[in-house]
């Protein structure tokens, strides 16, 4: 339906509030699904509100069957099946019978079925407003609607109260307000976690999965990946680290040297000692940007171009971290 007659429909809908009086509430009340109006109002017999079946399924998206002769009206969506007969109080939801206070008739030639049977056994929620002389059809994802006719905001909820006016306006503030708090929590948990360069983890991050209380993130390639949405490097809480880290954590550095088929890295222990061990880096190594290798019978990962060593291999053979 175009939104121009949505407007004007709901603007019809509007100058009602000044015509209808409260003792014909629920007498030709205006329709919405979800927010959007019917063409059609309801009709009410015997205390009990109906709507052309045609525009209804058509509006629920089921599929429509009328067999003339046996005066059947059939609705079905994925496993559900509506049936009425003209005339019966019963109908058939998937075979089981209902019982229905009013039976379903033809009116100026429209074929006219209860609503509330309807709305209920595919899921929605029915509800009527007699303030507003409106029957609301809302699925459990409809969040509300809102529109403003000559600058009168008017706010269809999901829990099927119609507001206008002042009302409508507060409601829409709240609304938005809890959007735009739902939309930066959602944000914020998806969002992948950073570190400031050079301050050391606090206590809370100290929690989260990592090696010696400092979390996966805190290694420079894993934050630029999870942006991207690319594959994550080698984490520390599964056993490997890089050399930057294993700087920060360890204070294990490359020490200088004059072979570029080596890389020798250490720590001091005391004030002049220190602990040595020679990596060296095979040819496939060197041409490699990604993959599984050993070197100099330490375990490596290579990723970007950046080399992530077994943490317990360090310790174990390199004899470069202590075990605890």
């Amino acid at each position: 339906m175009k939104k121009l007659s949505i407007l004007s429909m709901i603007c019809i809908l509007l100058l009602g509030f000044n015509v209808v009086p409260a003792s014909a509430a629920n007498s030709e009340a205006h329709i919405f699904v979800d927010g959007v109006p019917l063409k059609s109002k309801s009709v009410s017999k015997n205390g009990i509100s109906f709507v052309p079946f045609r525009e209804l399924f058509e509006k629920l998206k089921m599929n429509i069957g009328y067999d003339s002769k046996l005066k059947l009206v059939t609705g079905t969506k994925d496993k559900l099946k509506i049936t009425f007969t003209l005339g019966s109080k019963t109908a058939y939801v998937n075979g089981q019978q209902k019982a229905l206070q009013a039976a379903p008739f033809t009116q100026n030639g429209t074929t006219l079925i209860p609503i509330r049977i309807v709305g209920e056994a595919t899921g929605n929620a029915v509800y009527w407003s007699a303030k507003a002389n409106v029957i609301q059809i809302n699925s459990p994802s409809f969040k509300g609607a809102s529109y403003t006719i000559d600058g009168i905001p008017v706010v269809f909820s999901a829990n099927g109260s119609v507001l206008f006016g002042p009302e409508a306006m507060e409601d829409t503030e709240i609304r938005t307000e809890l959007a735009e708090n739902d939309a930066i929590k959602e944000f914020t948990s998806k969002a992948p976690k950073i570190r400031i360069v050079g301050v050391p983890p606090t206590e809370e991050q100290a929690k989260d999965p990592g090696y010696k209380g400092y979390p996966d993130y805190f290694d420079g390639n894993y934050y630029t990946a999870a942006v991207n949405n690319e594959k994550l490097p080698p984490l520390m809480s599964e056993g490997w680290i890089s050399l930057s880290m294993l700087a920060e954590i360890e204070n294990i550095t490359i020490l200088g040297g004059s072979d570029p088929g080596t890389i020798e890295i250490g720590k001091y222990v005391g004030a002049l000692d220190i602990i040595r061990y020679k990596i060296v880096l095979t040819d496939a190594y060197k041409k490699a940007k990604e993959g599984d290798f050993v070197l100099s019978e330490i375990h490596v990962k290579k990723y970007k171009g950046t080399m992530y060593l077994n943490i317990e291999d360090l310790k174990t053979i390199a004899g470069l971290i202590e075990s605890n």
